[in-house]
């Protein structure tokens, strides 16, 4: 398990160099990721509000370069997310019946385990295929996920190779083991890149991410 870091949502600035040290990573010193709950009741429009200026605090520029929100009721494999190779993805919960577990894998780790690059890794070992997957059961962490509160995600979705510099991304999977047909389990996703790599999606993309009520 990884111990959840408490956020304050009236002072983001707070806890965004922590959040930062534990997910960009450019060593294995680090887990890649975090869990963050919040001090108080927070609704879906400040969960994203929160999600958007928290990663404004971080000491690297990113932008952002998709924005999803759905209910997803549908288990998946150990992935990353599509995006740039050096990438952010940042996952807002909002507070549902449905329960599910979350599990990530540091294939980075695994990679230079092995003495293997991470596409070379991930080439022999894939981890979509129940054999790829028990390659990474000693690089496999699961989060104590919060019931029935909003909560965020933050993910070093990145796949680059280990150089001492380059930000190492780990894997995500999801099960949901009881799906409700009448319930709701909204996440807000966010994928970031680094500014320096890229102009990111126009401000008017964010304002809708931002006001929208409806799902994809």
């Amino acid at each position: 398990m990884s111990a959840p870091l408490l956020l304050n949502p009236d002072d983001l600035p707070a806890a965004a160099p922590e959040v930062f040290r534990r997910v960009w990573r450019s060593s294995l010193d680090e887990p890649g990721f975090a869990l963050l709950r919040f001090e108080r009741e927070v609704e879906s429009r400040e969960l994203r509000r929160a999600m958007v200026e928290l990663v404004a605090c971080f000491p690297v520029a990113f932008v952002p370069e998709r924005f999803g929100r759905f209910d997803q009721q549908v288990s998946s494999k150990f992935h990353r997310d599509g995006a740039p190779p050096a990438s952010l993805l940042v996952l807002g919960y909002e507070p549902t019946r449905v329960r599910s577990r979350f599990w990530l894998a540091d294939a980075s780790a695994a990679a230079v385990h092995a003495n293997l690059s991470l596409q070379a890794y991930l080439a022999a070992n894939n981890p979509m295929f129940p054999a790829g997957e028990a390659k990474l059961a000693s690089f496999i962490t699961e989060l104590d996920l919060p019931h029935g509160e909003s909560f965020i995600v933050v993910v070093n979705n990145s796949q680059l190779p280990f150089d001492g510099a380059n930000p190492l991304g780990v894997l995500h999977k999801a099960v949901i083991e009881s799906p409700d047909p009448n319930g709701r389990r909204v996440i807000n996703s966010i994928g970031f890149t680094p500014r320096a790599t890229a102009q990111g999606l126009p401000p008017e993309e964010l304002g809708r991410f931002l006001g929208r009520d409806d799902l994809d």
